[in-house]
Parts: structure tokens; sequence; C-alpha cells
């Protein structure tokens, strides 16, 4: 996503993969899909992550990047 920092990036592979999750196990278990791995399953998974992702770029935007807690000190003065 464009990212420069190694903790967003961290955070951007955690967000990926539990997008991943929910498209690809959850979801298909909610709607009666046999279990297992399939192309659909696959599919699935690709676009939860890829909307988590959208998600998380879209939240980013509203709220504003991230900061460690050195930064935030020398904002307060």
């Amino acid at each position: 996503m464009g990212s420069a920092s190694r903790a967003v990036r961290v955070e951007e592979v955690c967000v990926g993969i539990f997008g991943a999750f929910i498209g690809g196990e959850f979801l298909p278990s909610v709607l009666g899909n046999a279990p297992g791995f399939n192309g659909m399953s696959l599919a699935m998974g690709v676009a939860g992550a890829a909307v988590m992702l959208v998600l998380l770029k879209l939240m980013r935007r509203k709220v504003g990047p991230m900061r460690n807690s050195r930064s935030r000190g020398s904002d307060r003065r």
C-alpha cells in the first residue's frame, strides 16, 4: 500500500491475514458452502484481504498516520 514504516507494514500484513480468514474461512462456513480448500475460498480470501486493506487505508486517511510514543511527547508543548 505504499507505506514506509515497519510498524505500518506489520499492521497491513496482520489486517490482510485477518481479511483473508474472514473471506476464505468464516464467510463460506456462514453461507453453508462445503468446508475445505477450493478455488472459491481462495478468491473470497483474496477479496476479503483486499477489502480489509482498503478499509484500513480509508481509516488511516481519516484518523491520520501512526506515530510512536516519542513523537507524541514533542507535540504536547
